[in-house]
C-alpha cells in the first residue's frame, strides 16, 4: 500500500489490523523521526522500549548476521503482548535481507517499522511494500508544510481563525523552520491562545513568532557558534534594526551552545546524542552542529555561557543600554575565544 503523507494522520487514527510492515522513507529526516515515534505509540503503546517490546536492529549488523532480522521477526514477545522491530536508515544494499524476512511474514509475527532516506520509484524495497496488502509505504519529500496541514493542526489544537491570511502567513513562517521546530513554535501559539476563545489575529501571530521567525537572526546565531566574526559584523551593520527582542536572541543562542556543550561532554555517536535534544536535531542542522562542535573546546563553551549570561543580565537590568553595542562587543568576545 502506498500512502501519501497528507493522509497519514487520518490513517494512524485507525490503522488496519492487516498492516504489519511500515516503510517510512524520504529526505525530510525530522518528519520521518516524528511519524515513526507516533507510529510506535499507535501500534505498541506508550512504553514499548521500557517493556522490551520494541527491538531496534542496527542495519550494520544485518550484513554480518544475515539471519538476524528473520530470527527477530519469528521471536514472540516474552509477555505475549504486541511486539515491534525497528530497522532504521536502511539502504538499497539491505533489500535482499529485508525482502527475505517480508516474504516469510506471518500473521502472528511482530510489526516491522523500516526507515530509510531517499528511495526512488524503481526501488525493489519500496515497490514490494507498496504492492503488498500487509504493508504500507509513506514517502516524506515535501520540505514545506501545506496550508491544509497547518489548518488541520490548528483545528486539532482548537485554535480558531477567521482571517484568511493567517494560514498563508504561518506557511511563510514555516519556510524558516525545520518540521519539528515549526511544530514547537505552533505550540507556543496554542499556549498563547489557551484561555482565549476569540479567533487568532495577525497581530497576535506576530507577537508569538516575532523574531523567532526571522531567518536573518537564525543566520546570526549560526555565525556566532561558528566564530565567523566578519559576517557577524556585516549582520549588525545591515540588519541590527530587525532584532526586536535581544533577550530572546540571547536565550536561543545559549540553547545552541548548550547543544554544542552536550556534544563535547558525551562520548558516543553524536547523531544519537542530538536525537536526545527536543526538538531533535536532524538533517542539515545535525550535520552543521556536529561539524561546528569540532572547533570548540569544553572550557571555551563554558566561557561562552558566562558571556551570554552576563549579556542577558545586563540587558534585563538596564533598559537604556545600547543592545546593539552590547551584542557586538560580547559576540565578538565569544568569536575570539581560543583564537
Amino acid at each position: 500500500m502506498k500512502l501519501h503523507e497528507s493522509k497519514l494522520v487520518q490513517f494512524l487514527e485507525n490503522i488496519p489490523e492487516s498492516k504489519k510492515v511500515f516503510l517510512l522513507h524520504g529526505t525530510i529526516e525530522s518528519k520521518i523521526f516524528y511519524y515513526r515515534k507516533l507510529l510506535e505509540r499507535k501500534i505498541l503503546g506508550s512504553r514499548p522500549r521500557m517493556e522490551m517490546r520494541l527491538i531496534t536492529l542496527d542495519r550494520v549488523l544485518l550484513t554480518k548476521e544475515k539471519s538476524l532480522l528473520l530470527n527477530e521477526m519469528k521471536t514472540r514477545s516474552f509477555f505475549g503482548e504486541k511486539k515491534g522491530v525497528l530497522l532504521e536508515n536502511v539502504t538499497e544494499k539491505d533489500t535482499t535481507i529485508i525482502l527475505e524476512a517480508l516474504e516469510r511474514l506471518e500473521e502472528e509475527d511482530p510489526f516491522l517499522i523500516i526507515t530509510s532516506g531517499f528511495l526512488n520509484q524503481s526501488s525493489k524495497l519500496r515497490k514490494y511494500v507498496e504492492n503488498n496488502i500487509n504493508s504500507c509505504s509513506i514517502g516524506f519529500y515535501q520540505t514545506e508544510m501545506t496550508s491544509l496541514e497547518i489548518q488541520n493542526l490548528l483545528q486539532r489544537w482548537k485554535v480558531k481563525i477567521s482571517q484568511p491570511d493567517i494560514i498563508e502567513t504561518l506557511r511563510d513562517f514555516s519556510k524558516n523552520f525545520d518540521f519539528l521546530e515549526f511544530r514547537q513554535e505552533l505550540k507556543k501559539l496554542v499556549i498563547f491562545k489557551s484561555h482565549d476563545e476569540k479567533p487568532l489575529t495577525l497581530t497576535e501571530l506576530e507577537k508569538v513568532f516575532s523574531s523567532e521567525s526571522n531567518p536573518d537572526e537564525k543566520k546570526l546565531i549560526d555565525f556566532l557558534i561558528q566564530k565567523n566574526s566578519e559576517p557577524l559584523l556585516d549582520y549588525f551593520k545591515n540588519f541590527s534594526g530587525t532584532i526586536k527582542n535581544p533577550v530572546s536572541l540571547i536565550s536561543r543562542a545559549t540553547n545552541q551552545f548548550k547543544i554544542l556543550h552536550k556534544l563535547q561532554c558525551h562520548d558516543g555517536n553524536p547523531t544519537d546524542i542530538l536525537k536526545t535534544v527536543w526538538p531533535p536535531v536532524l538533517g542539515k542542522n545535525k550535520d552543521r552542529l556536529i561539524e561546528t562542535s569540532k572547533i570548540w573546546k569544553k572550557t571555551d563553551l563554558e566561557n561562552a555561557f558566562h558571556i551570554l549570561h552576563k549579556t542577558d543580565f545586563t540587558l534585563r537590568a538596564n533598559s537604556k543600554i545600547s543592545s546593539k553595542t552590547l551584542l557586538i562587543t560580547n559576540f565578538l568576545e565569544i568569536c575570539l575565544l581560543n583564537n
